[in-house]
């Protein structure tokens, strides 16, 4: 048996317990600082216990939010074997005990000694850097784009009160037009007291850019309508100091949103993956970007269920004596990210039909009874059978 070294890790610090064999620990339990210096003292105790053994040793650790990444980058960086347990594992060795304790140092002993209750442990993968990167740009761009969608939630609740008929001026509420528009008509004395003339001069300020007089007659108009609609005839300083805040957060989530879209597009131009999965109907590059980056080396899945179990979309099974159940949830015990990533590539694909394989699939299970998200389901694990064939031949997606 090899000898192993079990990480308990925290913010900041890390409780380790060496082992050279079941049972036999090498010397009492340590804590490591996340430190130039700790982490030499780590790279120190790995090498002694390799010296010891002659056997070089394998660490095993429970990830812990980002907390584990620092740490495995540089232990993987000296050829060391690095063990990531699901926290669910984790969690039932703990409770082999018979004494109910709880301790950083119990948690490492726990860990090094499940090491040696099981015999086919998955090696961690080394991410290439470029993978990495994209998956801080994707989160990032998904994180920004949560924030922009509850601005814009909360811009609409003050638009209606300011200004109600507004919304129905621009087919996109929040284009550039729009919101110079409104950043120009709003005022302390109200958006009423306007006459055509100053309409048209605020619209042609507003646009930017070169418009025909029919397209500018038919803003004004739309907006001349949404004025008489409006029952507000002064805007009290407080509601219009609100709205010009929300005005300057939607922009700058927009900028911010065109900067990570525009850096995602570079670099998954460089990447392989991404490209294989552009040829999927309905997939984009960004959903193609998040897909690729949240899975990272499709070689570390042995069978295809082992990837569809690690997006949380294999069905869980109840059974017990004579009965067994016939409706089961999806597990969601997996990366929620590559869940959702995989749920909009095929809702894209069903959409308008384009994704004929899925489509078929799709409407086999219809045809069966399935509900649509049921359906929608399905239809997400083949395609994560097809995304994992894909990415271990090296081929394009074929209808």
């Amino acid at each position: 048996m090899r000898p192993v070294i079990g990480i308990d890790v925290a913010k900041g610090k890390s409780v380790i317990q060496a082992f050279i064999k079941r049972n036999a620990p090498y010397g009492r339990d340590q804590v490591i600082w996340h430190t130039p210096n700790g982490l030499e003292r780590l790279l120190q105790i790995l090498a002694e216990l390799e010296m010891t053994t002659k056997t070089k040793p394998v660490v095993i650790l429970e990830p812990t939010g980002h907390y584990h990444r620092t740490l495995v980058q540089r232990i993987q960086s000296e050829g060391y074997d690095i063990i990531l347990v699901n926290p669910l594992q984790a969690q039932r060795a703990r409770r082999t005990s018979l004494r109910k304790v709880k301790t950083d140092a119990s948690d490492a002993w726990h860990l090094g000694d499940l090491y040696y209750q099981e015999e086919d442990w998955l090696v961690h993968p080394c991410r290439e850097e470029h993978l990495m990167d994209l998956q801080f740009l994707t989160r990032q761009h998904e994180f920004i784009t949560s924030l922009y969608v509850q601005a814009k939630l909360n811009m609409r609740t003050l638009l209606d009160q300011v200004f109600p008929g507004y919304e129905g001026v621009f087919k996109d509420l929040f284009s550039k037009t729009s919101l110079n528009l409104l950043d120009l008509c709003l005022s302390h004395e109200g958006i009423q007291n306007r006459d055509e003339e100053d309409w048209i001069q605020t619209v042609r300020e507003a646009t930017k850019a070169s418009r025909s007089e029919a397209w500018m007659n038919r803003k004004v108009d739309n907006l001349k309508a949404a004025v008489l609609q409006n029952p507000v005839t002064q805007v009290s300083f407080g509601l219009e100091t609100a709205l010009r805040s929300m005005l300057k957060t939607v922009r700058g989530f927009q900028m911010q949103l065109t900067e990570l879209e525009k850096t995602i597009l570079e670099l998954s131009a460089m990447i392989e993956e991404v490209k294989l999965l552009e040829t999927i109907p309905g997939v984009g590059t960004k959903i193609a970007a998040a897909i690729v980056s949240e899975i990272g080396d499709a070689t570390q899945f042995r069978y295809p269920k082992q990837l569809v179990a690690y997006a949380g979309l294999d069905p869980s099974v109840f059974s017990s004596g004579k009965f067994t159940a016939t409706q089961n949830r999806i597990t969601k015990r997996g990366s929620k990210r590559l869940r959702r990533a995989v749920y909009l590539a095929v809702t894209c694909g069903l959409r308008v039909g384009i994704n004929l394989r899925m489509r078929e699939y799709y409407d086999k299970k219809k045809s069966e009874g399935k509900p649509h998200k049921v359906a929608v389901i399905a239809c997400a694990n083949k395609l994560l059978h097809h995304i994992y064939a894909m990415l271990k031949r090296r081929q394009p997606y074929t209808l």
